[in-house]
């Protein structure tokens, strides 16, 4: 009865938490997450914290402020007030306020500081690579969440596969990505959110179960790299990608997650080698 539970918990909190990051411009109030996990707003918050490890407010307001940290560095050519408004906050001071309890900088002295000398040397170790603009078309995939982005993400694809099993499908025949939701140059790396993803054929019946969701990836305009490397060359590329190329283009990031979809995933090779197509949402600065 307790696995029962705890694995209901978990599915519920699944959806929740995929609401959050598909629109974090929402108010995202207990109240209305509590719906969504058909739960009473009290129960809903108790469960919420014992499976995240935080409080809705707490979750939602992070989110936002790591995307507006981000934004800040890599959209140079939108205005503080254009960034938080994005993501909801209602005035500058509360931004303000916000962003420096959080990050121990004020916005505008967070644009001034300096990228982290591995960075720059990230950037100066990779040539100019290529890149095509286009829409990635709407995917439904199931799905495993995972804290952390170093060698334990291997965790999350052997969870996901282990669903695979159970519900007669081929893991190494299906199309597997990657969501990046943080940066690890301003979120710990114990701290990051990671999540494994495996495209669903388009006739698959399926229940949720546990840690394994099913959801929808939106249909959504990127920047599309083509990468090779082994474990620890993707962040170098990142650097490349976020902190140089960015900037410098005619784009600017959007709240989404960037997307790694893998030929080869070094998290599950024996050899740590990659060849993936690593997705950035954008739009038009």
């Amino acid at each position: 009865m307790r696995k029962n539970t705890k694995n209901d918990h978990n599915q519920r909190i699944n959806e929740v938490l995929s609401c959050i990051h598909l629109d974090i411009s929402k108010e995202h109030s207990v109240k209305s997450l509590s719906k969504i996990a058909s739960m009473s707003p009290f129960h809903f918050n108790r469960v919420f914290k014992k499976v995240v490890g935080e409080s809705v407010h707490a979750y939602v307001r992070r989110v936002r402020l790591e995307h507006c940290a981000n934004a800040l560095l890599f959209n140079p050519n939108s205005t503080i007030s254009e960034i938080f408004n994005e993501v909801g906050f209602v005035s500058n001071s509360s931004f303000t306020h916000a962003f420096k309890t959080y990050f121990g900088s004020t916005p505008s002295k967070w644009r001034e500081i300096d990228r982290p000398l591995n960075v720059n040397q990230n950037i100066e170790q990779i040539n100019p690579l290529h890149v095509e603009i286009d829409y990635v078309q709407k995917r439904r995939v199931a799905y495993v969440r995972h804290r952390g982005y170093n060698k334990s993400i291997k965790e999350a694809w052997q969870k996901i596969e282990e669903w695979t099993l159970q519900n007669g499908l081929e893991f190494s025949k299906m199309p597997m990505i990657g969501l990046h939701h943080s940066n690890p140059n301003i979120v710990k790396k114990e701290d990051c959110h990671y999540v494994a993803c495996l495209e669903l054929p388009d006739d698959f019946s399926y229940f949720q179960s546990g840690q394994v969701g099913v959801m929808n990836i939106p249909r959504v305009f990127c920047a599309k790299f083509s990468l090779v490397g082994k474990y620890g060359d993707l962040m170098k590329y990142m650097d490349y990608i976020y902190y140089s190329w960015l900037p410098n283009s005619k784009y600017e990031k959007v709240h989404l997650p960037s997307m790694a979809h893998y030929h080869k995933n070094h998290f599950i090779r024996e050899d740590e080698k990659f060849e993936l197509d690593f997705f950035v949402p954008i739009r038009y600065a």
